[in-house]
């Protein structure tokens, strides 16, 4: 007799960019006997929106409110997708809800004085930032949920290659991840809410190099906890937000979205516990589209990681019409002339694994995400010191106080023994 299968149901908060790519990466995830994935609810701030991103994704109903769904559906899985001001107050409704796992997209609040329209330094914006987040993950460990924070950065191939790499290097006393580079950039997004502050809570800083960062902070995560035992922490951070195109003429403007109201680049150094340092860039001054790299050196070797563009496929199209509205690769602005698409790009870019980790700890209780509320909280940490050390014309901000104020057991770390394995052996 054919036993019926395990159905995880999940939901999806939001319908816009990121609930898009959520939806359709639900169903590129590996085949699991017995296993059946269930798009089980979505909600937006509008219901109409909602109905019609159930209808064009196959997601079994549509939800006025989030609280509503999390109710009706019970979700293993409850993702954050929306916009990024409600991201607490959604990872809050999901815990209380007892949703078992939780996928919060970046960033995983924004400061709370937004709300109340009132201005600060970007000291008081920070203190008052890590608290907000303090209080969310306070309710996500008093609920026994898991939070997996949605780096898809962290999920890449590069990095499971390189984290076995790291496993090895472990064995012989090396491994250690010495200096590390990393950029995401495009010519600006389109989304509204981006160039508004109370809705995105920054730009280019807060928005872009965040995807760098992650991967980052997650390999000194590794490294330590191979190693030692405990994670590898950021101690200090150096960074500038400016708003660059703004103070240009308009013509030099003509190919991007010119922010008004945040930065449209932004650098990060950071120096951890250990000395080693990552310096990571976001900006919107990316004319030919996203651009997406990292680079590692370790003391034992160099790591490139391409993701997008990669020159594994090259395309040259006199005439870009012949493609239709074929996306070659992501934010490319025109398909004429040399390109290098990328297939698959929810796989490239780390989306599904992200979700494959999702599913994973659902289906076992004692799992922790490799991006879990550790990331979160060093994310945040970082990114909002930036702000304050932008401020101060770039001057290193002391990161003891966040980073030593909560603490993470076991349970809440990554096991990068589980991450699992995409290079082949020799024997």
């Amino acid at each position: 007799m054919t036993e019926p299968p395990q159905t995880v149901r999940v939901t999806i908060a939001g319908t816009g960019f990121a609930a898009d790519y959520t939806a359709q990466t639900y169903s590129m995830l590996p085949h699991r006997n017995g296993l059946l994935l269930e798009l089980a609810g979505v909600t937006s701030g509008r219901l109409e929106n909602a109905e019609r991103f159930a209808a064009s994704h196959g997601v079994k109903a549509a939800f006025a409110t989030h609280e509503e769904m999390l109710a009706a559906v019970q979700p293993q899985i409850a993702n954050v997708a929306c916009a990024n001001y409600a991201h607490g107050q959604y990872v809050r409704e999901a815990a209380r809800a007892g949703v078992p796992v939780i996928v919060l997209e970046k960033p995983p609040v924004i400061w709370p004085g937004y709300s109340d329209g009132r201005q600060a330094d970007a000291a008081t914006r920070r203190r008052e930032s890590m608290d907000c987040l303090e209080e969310v993950l306070d309710e996500v460990r008093k609920a026994g949920s898991r939070l997996l924070y949605a780096e898809d950065f962290v999920y890449v191939d590069g990095m499971k290659a390189l984290v076995e790499l790291l496993r090895e290097a472990a064995g012989m006393n090396m491994g250690r991840v010495l200096s590390q580079r990393g950029v995401c950039a495009h010519q600006g997004s389109h989304a509204p809410a981006y160039d508004t502050p109370s809705a995105s809570g920054g730009g280019a800083l807060f928005n872009k190099a965040c995807h760098p960062l992650g991967p980052c902070l997650y390999l000194k995560q590794v490294e330590g906890l191979l190693r030692d035992g405990r994670p590898i922490r950021p101690r200090k951070v150096s960074a500038v937000a400016l708003q660059v195109l703004k103070g240009l003429p308009a013509a030099a403007g003509e190919h991007f979205r010119v922010m008004q109201n945040v930065d449209d680049f932004g650098r990060i150094t950071v120096v951890f516990e250990d000395g080693t340092v990552a310096e990571v860039l976001g900006h919107d001054l990316s004319i030919s589209g996203i651009r997406n790299e990292l680079s590692i050196i370790t003391d034992s070797a160099q790591y490139d990681i391409r993701i997008n563009p990669s020159n594994a496929n090259e395309l040259f199209l006199p005439d870009p019409a012949v493609a239709g509205n074929l996306l070659f690769r992501e934010k490319l602005p025109t398909a004429a002339g040399t390109s290098f698409p990328q297939p698959r790009q929810f796989h490239a870019h780390g989306y599904v694994g992200e979700m494959d980790d999702a599913v994973a700890c659902a289906l076992d209780p004692a799992r922790a995400p490799q991006s879990g509320p550790l990331m979160a909280w060093d994310t945040m940490a970082v990114l909002m010191a930036g702000y304050e050390s932008s401020e101060k014309d770039g001057a290193f901000v002391d990161l003891t106080e966040d980073i030593s104020r909560r603490e993470f057991p076991p349970e809440e770390l990554p096991d990068p023994r589980l991450f699992g394995t995409v290079l082949q052996r020799t024997g």
